[in-house]
């Protein structure tokens, strides 16, 4: 999965909050009002693309602490190349999320997939996805030239967390009432539980944590990451207990970022402040 949209990526611009020594990071990650002020922010994703390229996607922050835009650092025209970007209503809350790539070598960018997020109530947002095929270019694709488009909506408990997801519209039905498609349960420690008896979660902060943004475009809430359940692959961990690399789980329908990696894992880098102390998780 990649997505697209709008304004020139904006230069991140954020403050971090001194934490004392003996707190605990799940009191600044996730757990906070805002997550604006977390320990740590995601600076790039490092992985191999569809055609073999060894891509790291830069993440740039708006103002206010949230992805703006997730941008391929390969020369542009090269193909395959991906770019994501986000948009926000006046509540800060996420507007729209778009995908555009580049289809062959020396052209322009195109639209892939947008995004549409409606609020229709603190606990049911709505989420119209257009699909385009062929010529629509950037900045402005318009909505009326989508090859289909999708309506999903999700139900959020009350620490809004996804738990429900329901169909709208499929590109082959006409509109019917909601159809619940999927619920999404949590076991006493917070994380999601897993029907794939091939995965488990570690012990330590999940990469989602950073920002509200990550755990809603990607379903994924768990206070830990998920990674293989045979113990082949061991991840290593930064002073604040966030994963600096992951294990590649295509083959399980899980894509970090939800990027195409033909590697075997996926590195993380971090933007962090604050003093280290004991880390309880």
């Amino acid at each position: 999965m990649k997505k697209l949209t709008k304004l020139l990526p904006l230069a991140a611009c954020i403050s971090f909050f001194a934490l004392p020594s003996c707190q605990k990071i799940t009191d600044y990650i996730h757990d906070h009002p805002n997550a604006h002020d977390s320990l740590c922010r995601v600076t790039s994703i490092g992985i191999k693309g569809f055609y073999g390229n060894s891509d790291a996607y830069i993440v740039y922050y708006n103002a206010k602490g949230d992805p703006d835009s997730l941008i391929d650092n390969n020369p542009v025209g090269e193909i395959g190349n991906s770019r994501y970007f986000f948009r926000y209503d006046n509540s800060a809350r996420l507007s729209d999320f778009m995908w555009a790539e580049t289809i062959s070598s020396g052209m322009p960018w195109f639209a892939i997939e947008w995004h549409k997020y409606i609020y229709v109530q603190p606990d049911y947002i709505i989420d119209t996805t257009m699909t385009y095929v062929g010529d629509v270019r950037l900045p402005a694709p318009p909505a009326t030239g989508a090859a289909y488009y999708t309506i999903t909506a999700f139900t959020l408990d009350g620490q809004n967390r996804i738990i429900k997801q329901w169909s709208i519209k499929d590109p082959n039905d006409p509109p019917h009432a909601p159809v619940l498609t999927k619920t999404f349960a949590y076991d006493i420690r917070g994380n999601q539980v897993l029907s794939d008896p091939g995965l488990t979660y570690d012990n330590r902060a999940n990469v989602y944590r950073t920002n509200r943004v990550w755990q809603f475009l990607y379903n994924d809430y768990s206070i830990n990451n998920v990674i293989k359940a045979d113990g082949s692959y061991a991840p290593s961990y930064n002073e604040f207990g966030l994963p600096l690399n992951l294990p590649n789980l295509n083959s399980h329908g899980i894509r970090l970022f939800g990027l195409y990696n033909t590697d075997s894992t996926a590195n993380i880098s971090y933007a962090c402040s604050g003093p280290v102390g004991p880390i309880d998780y």
